[in-house]
C-alpha cells in the first residue's frame, strides 16, 4: 500500500509568526507587519489539509530529481520505499533531498531543506517558532509549502514546518523558481514538497529525542494489516501515527537593539497530534483511504524588543478525510486520484496583561487598570478565530505509451473565518480582529512529458489556470477602518517549458521558463481593520523565470568512487511586487511597487571517495535588485533587494561503516556546516550603511549507531559546535550551542 500516512493532518502546525516589534525598518520589504493577530497566524484552518492528500495528489505523480542528497545509513527494511526517486532524467528545476538517513537525528525539515543550494531558511526563536524559506531570493507568500503535493501554507509564507518530524518524511523536494502545473497553487519563488511515508506491513516505530532548553520530542507509527482475499490481493489497514512536541525556549540570544545577551524566560511551546486511519486495497478501487486528526499547541509569544510575561496563542482543530485511487480506469494507461477533506480549527490570542516592560528591565514599566498588551503598547488582544475548510484535491494521469503522458491536476478549495474580538464587548469599544471572510479557488493544471532517442531528450510543457474569489464580511463592528470593497474576483493563467538534453552518458545540459503569478491574500486586498488598510484595486504579482544548467555524473575514476557536478543558473523577472508600505502611520496598505530582478548561479558537488567517506558542498550567489524607481517610497533604480543573502555556502562530511561490532550494525559520524556573507536589511543605498546582517559560518557534529538493520539506533549531534552569534534576520539571533540524543526503533 502506498503511504497512508498521507492522511495525518499534524494540526499542531500552526503558523505563529513571531511578533518581534522592533522597529520599521526590520525586514521592511519582505515581512508582514507586526500585527499582534500575527501571534496566532491562520494555519489551522489549513494545518489539516493534509488529509486531503491520503495519496491522491501524487498517484500519478512523477518522481522528479536533478540531484538526491544521498546518506548512506542503512535502511529499515520493514519501510517500504515512497517510490524510486529518478536521479538522472528529469528536466524540471528540483531538488530532491532523500531524508532516509537523517531518520536517526534530530534535525527538523528546515535544517535538511537549508543544507540546499540556492535555499535558505529564515528562522525566528526556536521549536515552534516561524520558517520563512527563501528560494533563488523570493520567499514568504511565494514560496508554496506542500504536504504530498497539497498546499499547508496560511497564505502570509510562515510555517512552523518543523513541528512533523523528520521519521515520518520519506523525501524532501525543493522546486526552484519553478512550480509544477501538477502542484494546484499559485506562487513563483518555488515548491517545498513534503513526502510522507508509510509503514510497508504490520509494525510499530517510534522514537524519542531530548536536547537543550528542555526540548522533548517523540512519535509513533502503529499499523496492522489482514489479509481478505490472497487471490485478488484484497487487504484492510488499520492504524495510527502520534507525535508530541515540547520545549521551553529557554536560550540566549541578543538583538542590534540591546547592548547585553538576555535570556528568553518566556517562550514555551508544546504541540500534539494524533492521526488514526483505515485503508482498503483492491476492493474495485485500488487504493480506498479514511483518515482524521486531531491535535493542539500552545505557545509563549516572545518579543525581540523588550520582555513579555504573559501574551500566548493557542490551537486546536481536527480534520476528516477520504480518498480513491484508481489505475487502468476503462482503459489501460489511465489512473485517477480524487480525494476530499473537510477541516475545523480554533485559535486564541491572548495579550491581554496589564503592565507593559519598556525593556529587558523589569523595574522599567508602566502599569495601568486596563489591559495594555504587550506585543504592541495600547493593544490589548483577546482574539478568537474558528476556521473552516474543504480541501478537493484531484490527478487524472494517461500513459500514452512509456516514453509520453499526460497529466490533468487540480484543486478546489475553500476557507472560511469568523473571527471575534472579545476585548470589544469588555474593556474597549473597537473590534481590532481581522474582517471575516471566505475564499474560494480552483486552480488546474495540464502537463505534457515527452521522452525521445531512449530517454536522453526529454521535454515537459505546462499550463494552469487560476481563479479566485475573496469576499470579506462587514460584521458591523466597530473598527478603526471599514471596507472600502467587500469582494475580490481574479482569474489568470501560467505556462511553462522545460528541457533536458544528456550530450553523453555522464553530462546532461538542461533549461526551463515559468510564467508564473502570486494572487493577493484576503488581508493584503481587505486589510486587517486595524493596522493594514483596504487595497481593493491590489493586481497579482507577475514573474518570467528562467533557468540553465549542466549535470555531470561519474564513477569508478581514479581515486573517487563517484563524482556528481552541477550548475545551475537562473534570471527572475518579478512585476507589480507587493509591498507592505511601513513607513507611514497606520493603517497601512499593500500596493504593487517595483519590479525585480534576480540573477544568480549553483553549483553543487558531492564526492564518494570511498565506501566508507563522502563529502558535499554546494554554493549559492545571487542578486536581486529594483527593475525601476519608486521615489514615493525611496526606492531608486538598480538598488539591492533587502534580507537576501547573496552568497551562502553549505559543507557535508561523513564517515560509515558497516558491521563494525555486530553483523548488520551501522556507524555513521557527519559533519555539517553552514556559511553566510554579510547582507542588508534595508536598501542598500550606500557601502556606508551599517544597517546589515552579520556573516556568520556555523557548524554541527553529530554521531549515529544501529543494529538489528536500522532497527534499533541512537544519535547525538551537537548544534552550532562553535557557539557563533548566527542572525537569519536582524532582529533577533539564533540560539547558540545546543545539543540532542534520539533513541528510534522498529518493531
Amino acid at each position: 500500500m502506498k503511504k497512508v500516512f498521507a492522511s495525518i493532518a499534524f494540526s499542531s502546525l500552526c503558523a505563529f509568526a513571531q511578533n518581534d516589534d522592533v522597529t520599521s525598518y526590520d525586514d521592511a520589504f519582505f515581512d508582514e507587519p507586526a500585527a499582534v493577530t500575527d501571534a496566532a497566524g491562520t494555519a489551522t484552518t489549513n494545518e489539516s489539509v493534509k488529509n486531503a492528500t491520503s495519496n491522491s495528489s501524487r498517484a500519478t505523480e512523477k518522481s522528479t530529481d536533478v540531484t538526491v542528497l544521498e546518506g548512506l545509513s542503512v535502511e529499515d527494511e520493514s519501510e517500504m520505499e515512497t517510490a524510486p526517486i529518478d536521479t538522472k532524467i528529469k528536466a524540471e528545476s528540483v531538488k530532491v533531498l532523500d531524508t532516509k538517513e537523517l531518520q536517526g537525528s534530530s534535525a527538523t525539515i528546515a535544517d535538511v531543506t537549508n543544507r540546499s543550494s540556492g535555499v535558505k531558511v529564515r528562522q525566528s526563536g526556536g521549536l515552534g517558532g516561524e520558517s520563512k524559506i527563501n528560494i533563488r531570493g523570493m520567499e514568504g507568500k511565494n514560496v508554496k509549502v506542500l504536504v504530498d503535493g497539497v498546499p499547508v501554507d496560511n497564505g502570509n509564507g510562515n510555517l512552523s514546518i518543523n513541528d512533523i518530524p523528520i521519521d515520518k518524511i520519506d523525501r524532501i523536494e525543493v522546486y526552484k523558481s519553478y512550480v509544477p502545473e501538477r502542484f494546484a497553487t499559485d506562487g513563483m519563488g518555488g515548491v517545498v514538497n513534503v513526502i510522507t511515508k508509510g509503514l510497508a506491513k504490520s509494525s510499530v516505530n517510534g522514537s524519542y529525542s531530548i536536547g537543550s532548553f528542555n526540548t522533548h520530542k517523540a512519535s509513533l507509527d502503529a499499523k496492522y494489516v489482514w489479509v481478505t482475499d490472497s487471490t485478488k490481493n484484497r487487504s484492510v489497514e488499520i492504524g495510527a501515527s502520534a507525535y508530541y512536541n515540547y520545549s521551553d525556549n529557554d536560550y540566549e540570544f541578543t538583538t542590534p537593539y540591546m547592548d547585553t545577551v538576555v535570556t528568553r524566560d518566556y517562550g514555551r511551546y508544546y504541540s500534539y497530534n494524533v492521526s488514526p486511519f483505515v485503508g482498503l486495497s483492491n476492493f474495485y478501487f485500488d487504493k480506498i483511504n479514511f483518515g482524521a486528526s486531531f491535535g493542539a499547541s500552545d505557545k509563549e509569544v516572545q518579543s525581540t524588543a523588550h520582555r513579555v510575561e504573559h501574551a500566548s496563542a493557542d490551537a486546536f482543530g481536527y480534520g476528516f478525510s477520504v480518498a480513491f485511487e484508481k489505475t487502468n480506469l476503462f482503459v489501460k494507461g489511465l489512473s485517477f486520484n480524487i480525494s476530499v477533506s473537510y477541516n475545523y480549527g480554533i485559535e486564541n490570542v491572548v495579550d491581554t496583561s496589564h503592565v507593559y516592560f519598556y525593556g529587558w528591565d523589569k523595574s522599567d514599566f508602566k502599569e495601568n487598570e486596563n489591559a495594555l498588551g504587550e506585543i504592541s503598547l495600547g493593544s490589548p488582544s483577546l482574539f478568537e478565530y474558528k476556521n473552516y475548510s474543504l480541501f478537493v484535491p484531484w490527478n487524472v494521469g494517461y500513459e500514452f505509451s512509456q516514453n509520453h503522458n499526460l497529466t490533468w491536476s487540480g484543486l478546489y478549495r475553500y476557507d472560511s473565518q469568523k473571527s471575534k474580538d472579545k476585548l470589544s464587548v469588555k474593556e474597549k469599544k473597537l473590534n481590532n480582529a481581522v474582517f471575516p471572510g471566505r475564499v474560494y479557488s480552483l486552480i488546474t493544471g495540464l502537463s505534457v512529458e515527452n521522452n525521445f532517442w531512449e530517454k536522453r531528450i526529454q521535454n515537459v510543457v505546462g499550463i494552469k489556470g487560476y481563479f479566485y474569489n475573496i469576499v470579506a464580511d462587514d460584521d458591523g463592528e466597530n473598527r478603526i477602518q471599514q471596507l472600502t470593497n467587500d469582494e475580490y474576483s481574479q482569474n489568470n493563467f501560467g505556462f511553462s517549458e522545460n528541457l533536458r538534453v544528456k550530450i553523453i552518458d555522464p553530462l546532461a545540459v538542461k533549461a526551463g521558463y515559468q510564467h508564473s503569478l502570486r494572487f493577493p491574500t484576503r488581508e493584503e486586498i481587505f486589510g486587517d481593520g486595524l493596522y493594514v488598510a483596504c487595497s481593493p484595486n491590489l493586481k497579482p504579482e507577475y514573474s518570467d523565470n528562467f533557468t540553465a544548467g549542466a549535470e555531470l555524473d561519474l564513477d569508478k575514476i581514479p581515486l573517487l568512487l563517484k563524482l556528481h557536478l552541477e550548475f545551475n543558473w537562473f534570471y527572475l523577472l518579478m512585476d507589480d511586487r507587493i509591498y507592505w508600505n511601513s513607513y507611514v502611520a497606520v493603517p497601512r496598505p499593500y500596493y504593487n511597487s517595483v519590479g525585480t530582478k534576480t540573477s544568480g548561479f549553483e553549483i553543487d558537488l558531492r564526492l564518494d571517495i570511498n565506501e566508507y567517506i563522502a563529502l558535499s558542498l554546494n554554493m549559492t550567489k545571487q542578486e536581486a535588485k529594483s527593475r525601476e524607481a519608486d521615489y514615493a517610497y525611496g526606492i531608486a533604480k538598480d538598488l539591492i533587494v533587502p534580507n537576501i543573502p547573496t552568497f551562502y555556502m553549505n559543507f557535508g562530511a561523513e564517515f560509515h561503516i558497516g558491521d563494525l561490532f555486530f553483523r548488520d550494525d551501522f556507524f555513521k559520524l557527519y559533519w555539517f556546516a553552514n556559511y553566510t556573507d554579510e547582507y542588508y536589511y534595508t536598501w542598500k543605498v550606500s557601502k556606508k550603511q551599517d544597517r546589515s546582517i552579520p556573516s556568520s559560518f556555523s557548524q554541527d557534529l553529530g554521531v549515529e549507531y544501529s543494529i538489528l538493520a536500522n532497527k534499533l539506533s541512537w544519535s547525538f549531534e551537537v548544534h552550532n559546535l562553535t557557539d557563533e552569534r548566527v542572525y537569519d534576520k536582524y532582529g533577533e539571533s539564533k540560539p547558540g550551542r545546543s545539543f540532542a540524543t534520539k533513541m528510534k526503533f522498529s518493531i
